[in-house]
């Protein structure tokens, strides 16, 4: 019974995160050869919100212990001959939940994309990722900042090109998620993943612009010892509204924010409110 609540709490500190990974953050153009792009993403939520199985809605249960993170996912990319460029994805967090409190560096990401298609021309542009989630993450953390496993990510992401100022994306990544061992040496497979983001994205004016997109993902099932349990399959949905600002060409400035869709959603715990600030940049 320990270990099976160790678990639990730990499903639901990582079912507490925006719903949407860096493996599918970008857009279907990929970086010119030797082009530099640095993106770092500000975010914070206070997971408020547990779904009970029972009742079928999410509540605030009785002593409930909220978990409040503030992030920031540091992004390193540069673009190589023939159509690739490769990403690195630094995750920095810093949690509380109570008493306990942890800070550091979560899972590194690693990813390289291919740009499918990527002429001006076509009315599309489209790259294939392929990616890995690292174990970097302390195995000591409480509240743990990520689960150390190594997990291994396909993803596709697809843009318009502009029309009467709208561009429209549609990305899509699946994840093979690995496994972790509890102190009582029990073994749990995370459930594989897949996970969407579906963009709106308007031009105001040529140095700013608005999108509203839809974010989420479906979780399966997590195995203790080889055994499906009950009830721990995730299926998270966002909207998310955010203005992005252009003071230069290299540099955008985005401000954020996201509200869960409670009523397509279930398992695991989720925020109210999501807030955040992307800062975005190139060179050359």
């Amino acid at each position: 019974m320990k270990r099976l609540s160790v678990l639990v709490l730990t499903l639901l500190v990582l079912a507490g995160s925006l719903p949407a990974t860096p493996l599918i953050g970008r857009s279907g153009a990929v970086s010119k050869p030797l082009q530099f792009f640095g993106w770092l993403n500000f975010g914070y939520n206070r997971t408020a919100i547990q779904y009970n199985w029972t009742a079928g809605k999410w509540e605030t249960p009785e002593n409930f212990k909220p978990l409040s993170t503030v992030s920031c996912d540091v992004t390193a990319a540069i673009g190589l001959p023939g159509g690739f460029d490769v990403d690195v994805v630094a995750p920095l967090a810093m949690k509380s939940k109570d008493v306990d409190k942890s800070s550091g560096l979560g899972d590194v990401l690693v990813y390289a994309r291919y740009g499918l298609l990527q002429s001006s021309a076509l009315p599309v542009k489209a790259a294939l990722v392929l990616g890995a989630n690292l174990p970097t993450a302390d195995k000591n953390a409480n509240p743990i900042i990520g689960d150390r496993t190594t997990d291994i990510g396909v993803a596709a992401s697809l843009n318009t090109q502009k029309y009467f100022g709208f561009v429209g994306h549609a990305r899509f990544g699946y994840w093979l998620n690995g496994k972790y061992t509890l102190p009582e040496d029990a073994e749990v497979k995370v459930g594989n993943m897949l996970e969407y983001m579906l963009v709106a994205d308007y031009s105001i004016t040529k140095a700013l612009s608005t999108q509203l997109a839809l974010s989420g993902y479906s979780r399966a099932r997590t195995e203790l010892d080889g055994t499906p349990l009950v009830n721990t399959e995730v299926s998270q949905h966002v909207v998310n509204l955010l203005l992005a600002w252009k003071p230069v060409g290299s540099l955008t400035i985005r401000p954020k924010v996201a509200f869960p869709l409670t009523g397509l959603s279930k398992g695991g715990s989720m925020a109210n409110v999501y807030g955040g600030l992307d800062v975005w940049f190139t060179l050359p």
